[in-house]
């Protein structure tokens, strides 16, 4: 079995990280693997070492082609016995976009997630729709990262979010929910990790200081509030890990996630997670132990989106997910809370439940996966 494996995995973001990932787990359980990047920027980011030397090998004679690109580059080939689109979906009722039918030639369409399988399969898509989760180095958790050090955090309880600035990430109830739940004595802080593609980091923290005074305008409830943590620089991994190290409660009540990585990075490091109960983060926090995070209910709403990144995705004819706030602060309460009665413990047991949970989406667990269902050609 030799496999091609085409993705964006040059570029910055989760698709990048996933495919990169999904290579690397097939090389480790000893699948027959070639790569190939697809452009889709000039902003390009260094890849691992090992993705150079599977970029060098000669792609003839493979059996199937896996493509974990955006959807309007699907294309399926009679040279391959299979073609496979893994498809990332952040919205349901899909069905009235312009590249519905490319996925339609596909052999096989994978999701890393049930609630875009069942999205999928309502919106008549042909092809077989397999999940297939998403996998991660499970050893640079295990390491030791550089200790950081920001002074208006320093022994306070961090809440945090890394990802991108765009309207699908809901950052209004992320920002809503810590400044209306808590005082401004209290021990608590706020730390945002912005990604934008196409504006630096100066113009990105310009925009993001606006977005943030109308936000809080629009409360109306104290005249002064706590001053949030903005990086808009952007960080290796190596800093990455070190800011999940540092921090103590993730928030992501994201309108949609294919997965989130992030939160599952989180987790790891014992972070909690509070996530909505809809796409990625269903797959992997585990509902029956807290420790590894929270999954907020809500409801389904018409996608009202600004960002004209992908002018025919999140328009108002797709459904996107609108979690309950009042919950968004309960479990941000409630996680404050626990943590003040005993901060060393509180830490090292989330630690310990969020480890055992992500060793689940290890190269070798997902690997052997992947493997097996490419084995089925």
């Amino acid at each position: 079995m030799k496999v091609l494996y085409l993705g964006h995995y040059k570029e910055f973001g989760g698709w990048s990280q996933a495919a990169t990932d999904n290579i690397l787990a097939l090389d480790n359980v000893g699948v027959d693997v070639v790569c190939r990047n697809v452009t889709l920027t000039q902003d390009k980011q260094e890849i691992h070492p090992r993705l150079l030397q599977l970029e060098e090998k000669n792609s003839r004679g493979c059996d199937v082609c896996v493509q974990h690109v955006l959807p309007h580059h699907y294309v399926r080939s009679d040279m391959f016995k299979k073609n496979i689109a893994f498809m990332e979906t952040e919205t349901l009722n899909l069905k009235h976009l312009n590249w519905f039918y490319q996925l339609n030639m596909m052999d096989e369409v994978w999701v890393a997630n049930e609630s875009s399988k069942k999205a999928l399969e309502s919106d008549g898509l042909t092809p077989q729709i397999k999940v297939i989760h998403h996998t991660t180095d499970t050893s640079k958790y295990k390491k030791r990262y550089l200790d950081l050090s920001i002074p208006q955090t320093e022994g306070t309880f961090k809440f945090y979010y890394i990802g991108d600035f765009n309207d699908r990430k809901n950052l209004e109830s992320i920002i809503t929910c810590f400044h209306s739940e808590f005082e401004e004595d209290e021990n608590v802080s706020l730390v945002l990790k912005f990604n934008k593609f196409g504006l630096s980091s100066e113009e990105l923290h310009g925009r993001i200081i606006e977005y943030l005074s109308q936000i809080k305008k629009s409360l109306r409830i104290r005249n002064s509030y706590k001053q949030e943590v903005i990086v808009t620089d952007k960080l290796p991994e190596e800093s990455l890990m070190s800011l999940h190290n540092y921090c103590d409660c993730f928030v992501c009540p994201s309108h949609g996630e294919a997965w989130s990585i992030p939160s599952l990075d989180a987790m790891a490091f014992g972070n909690t997670p509070i996530a909505s109960n809809f796409g990625g983060p269903c797959e992997f926090i585990d509902k029956n132990n807290w420790r590894t995070g929270t999954l907020i209910n809500g409801v389904y709403s018409c996608c009202k989106s600004k960002d004209a990144a992908f002018p025919d995705l999140f328009t108002s004819k797709e459904y996107w997910f609108q979690p309950c706030e009042k919950q968004i602060r309960g479990q941000m309460r409630k996680y404050y809370e626990s943590w003040k009665k005993d901060p060393i413990s509180y830490e090292q047991r989330n630690r310990v439940a969020g480890l055992k949970q992500v060793e689940k989406f290890s190269y070798q667990n997902i690997g052997k996966i992947l493997k097996e269902q490419l084995n089925d050609v």
